[in-house]
């Protein structure tokens, strides 16, 4: 069986939407997987998903050393990075596993570049100042190992923060947690199954932690284009984009922007369904591209965060194609994969709110 490799693969957002969708895909894969992590701790959902560790198995490695990735690699034909690292070795951890990948043969990786399309890595500070080093050492590389960027837009959960108010999980024991996972795929229904390992981390004024529009507390901060109309956005589950990267493994050859798309909708269309699935007048703020760009020059330089859902807005405001609307390639590569459009999401994150 060809073997995937997923760094940072026990997190609980993109690392246990892809290999849950490899586990559980509905045609029989046989892919075995790898999850290169600092610690051998399996995850709950992973311990509900593979009990006796049949299809998986834990690599522990230290992503500041080439051989210790390269050792767990040896039977890898794919790598695919998920890792998030906030102590500002990003770039570092990427490129010392891309060298790790071609030193162990592997055939394909995917760093970690998970967001908008091609103009979004260009034109978002924050993604250009990682995402260019490390594609540029994938350049390096071309001839030696095929690499894709994954792209899917904006995370579609990002709207669903804050919708359920009671963690579905917290008053769970951990054999019941389990039992839960199992019965849900991977996710405990409620909060877990909305949020899919999302952080709340969105800027909305109420807290929620959820980015653009707040279905709870009916809340929206949009942005506009310079002629005062509301733009279109992409938005993927995270689910989604799990099921997507599982159905490419078995593509004969990747492209170099591997975009999925879940569905592209006008943020006016957004708000028209927030009214109408939940029943409320949402108090909505247009924002204005001078509005976030002074904003942006306001926050202090340590406010990450800030900078970052400030600098999506923007993104969204310029309502550009491979920015932030992006073309359905994996859609077209995979075409059995489904994804869940906005309305639908939105649809359940309401039917869970109001269960709590």
């Amino acid at each position: 069986m060809p073997r995937v490799a997923i760094a940072g693969g026990s997190s609980a957002s993109l690392g246990r939407a892809i290999v849950s969708s490899i586990l559980l895909s509905p045609i029989k894969s046989h892919w075995e997987i790898s999850i290169l992590s600092r610690g051998d701790r399996k995850p709950l959902w992973l311990r509900a998903l593979d009990p006796h560790g049949l299809r998986t198995r834990m690599e522990v490695v230290d992503y500041r050393d080439v051989s210790s990735i390269k050792a767990v690699l040896a039977s890898s034909h794919t790598l695919i990075s998920v890792t998030s690292v906030t102590d500002g070795s990003q770039v570092q951890v990427e490129t010392n596993l891309l060298k790790a990948a071609v030193q162990a043969g592997c055939v394909r990786f995917a760093p970690s570049q998970w967001g908008f399309g091609p103009k979004g890595w260009e034109n978002m500070h924050h993604f250009r100042s990682i995402g260019q080093p490390i594609w540029e050492e994938c350049v390096r590389y071309k001839g030696e190992i095929e690499c894709a960027k994954f792209n899917m837009g904006a995370f579609m959960n990002y709207i669903g923060l804050g919708a359920v108010t009671n963690p579905s999980a917290s008053d769970l024991t951990e054999l019941e947690s389990i039992q839960r996972l199992q019965e849900g795929g991977g996710y405990i229904a409620g909060e877990d199954e909305v949020v899919q390992g999302l952080q709340r981390q969105g800027d909305l004024e109420d807290g929620s932690g959820a980015f653009l529009l707040g279905m709870r507390n009916a809340i929206a901060t949009l942005p506009c284009r310079d002629d005062g109309q509301l733009p279109r956005v992409t938005f993927t589950t995270v689910k989604d984009v799990g099921r997507f990267v599982a159905a490419s493994l078995d593509l004969v050859k990747w492209e170099e922007n591997m975009t999925m798309v879940g569905e592209t909708v006008n943020l006016g269309d957004l708000l028209r369904h927030a009214e109408e699935i939940t029943g409320f007048d949402f108090k909505v703020e247009i924002r204005s591209r001078e509005a976030d760009e002074e904003r942006l020059r306001q926050l202090p330089p340590n406010d990450v965060l800030g900078q970052l859902f400030t600098q999506f807005r923007l993104a969204f405001g310029r309502d550009a194609q491979d920015e932030g609307i992006l073309e359905p390639v994996v859609n077209r590569l995979c075409p059995d994969i489904k994804p869940m459009g906005i309305r639908e999401y939105m649809e359940g994150c309401w039917r869970a709110a109001k269960a709590t």
